[in-house]
């Protein structure tokens, strides 16, 4: 005989509700809200969305940390972060060290490439932005700046099928050793960390920093296999700063398609790509476009079977790039 009760606005849940949490959408765990408490409507807002799991974590959070550490892995929990008039200063790397778990800015979500500063994290501590440690996370809507060498979104032991997209890196850089703004540590070489990754969309150009040199904005390293690096756009200006490679896809079977190059040619000195990608020997690179001299766009892979319509700026209005 089954039971019945009273639903009281202010204590019932979609929990409450046979079969109530579908609501949520196909396959979705718990969803985790975070909304900085300076924010005008944060009252409002806690009032709204507030509440307790049954496994007793908060739905609300102050801090994308907080709201990080209460997912659990493989239940495909979202963390879903509110825009803020300030920036979200981290003093240590965010961990994505559960599989499955989402981290989103909806508001930073619209544009065709990148972010809008609707949620800007910066990292003020000398750390990475976000270390990811393990499989098929996602990242997405996000004004990131890093502190200076230190980095951004890294690939570490673990970590395959992440989903890294419409993000924007205002990279600031210093010196001449400068860590990758997406994928593994310069130190880590010859891993697979970020296999079957998909790195989509996301915009980096730098913004600070002169004289400086990275040796890749976008990297995976072989023995990793399939990363996939697509419609992203790179760009390097300011004051001489340069990119020895601009994506550096040493992944096996990798795909580097569709990617734009942007050489800024500013007052103060023109931005460089040494070489705009580098690719493996059993790797591909279609579509993708750099305002560099012949030569330079393209490096690696297999001549005649591995480059399809890049281009280069050399000529009037651009040309096929000789590495083809």
């Amino acid at each position: 005989m089954s039971s019945s009760y009273i639903l009281r606005k202010g204590h019932a849940s979609l929990g409450d509700l046979t079969n109530g949490y579908a609501a949520q959408g196909l396959g979705i765990g718990n969803v985790y809200r975070v909304c900085a408490s300076g924010e005008a409507y944060y009252n409002d807002f806690v009032a709204d969305h507030g509440g307790t799991y049954r496994d007793g974590s908060e739905v609300v959070h102050t801090t994308i940390a907080s709201a990080l550490a209460a997912t659990v892995e493989c239940r495909n929990d979202y963390v879903i972060v509110q825009p803020k008039n300030a920036d979200y200063d981290i003093t240590t790397a965010l961990a994505m060290d559960k599989k499955a778990v989402h981290l989103i800015c909806p508001a930073g979500l619209g544009y065709p490439v990148g972010a809008p500063n609707s949620c800007r994290i910066e990292q003020t501590g000398a750390y990475q932005i976000i270390t990811i440690t393990d499989a098929a996370v996602e990242i997405a809507g996000f004004y990131f700046k890093n502190y200076a060498t230190k980095g951004g979104i890294i690939f570490g032991a673990g970590s395959y099928s992440s989903n890294i997209h419409h993000n924007r890196f205002a990279m600031v850089v210093s010196g001449s050793t400068n860590e990758p703004f997406i994928g593994p540590l310069i130190a880590s070489t010859g891993v697979d960390y970020g296999a079957y990754s998909t790195v989509h969309h996301n915009e980096i150009v730098s913004t600070t920093g002169a004289s400086a040199t990275i040796a890749s904005l976008i990297r995976a390293e072989s023995p990793a296999t399939s990363v996939t690096v697509s419609y992203n756009y790179l760009g390097m200006g300011d004051t001489n700063n340069t990119a020895t490679v601009g994506i550096m896809n040493q992944s096996v079977k990798g795909i580097t398609s569709y990617n734009d190059f942007y050489a800024f040619q500013t007052a103060n000195g023109a931005g460089v790509f040494t070489h705009c990608v580098h690719i493996n020997a059993a790797g591909v690179a279609y579509g993708n476009k750099g305002n560099v001299a012949d030569g330079i766009l393209m490096a690696g892979g297999t001549d005649n079977l591995s480059f399809i319509e890049n281009y280069n700026s050399s000529g009037d209005g651009g040309a096929l790039d000789d590495q083809q």
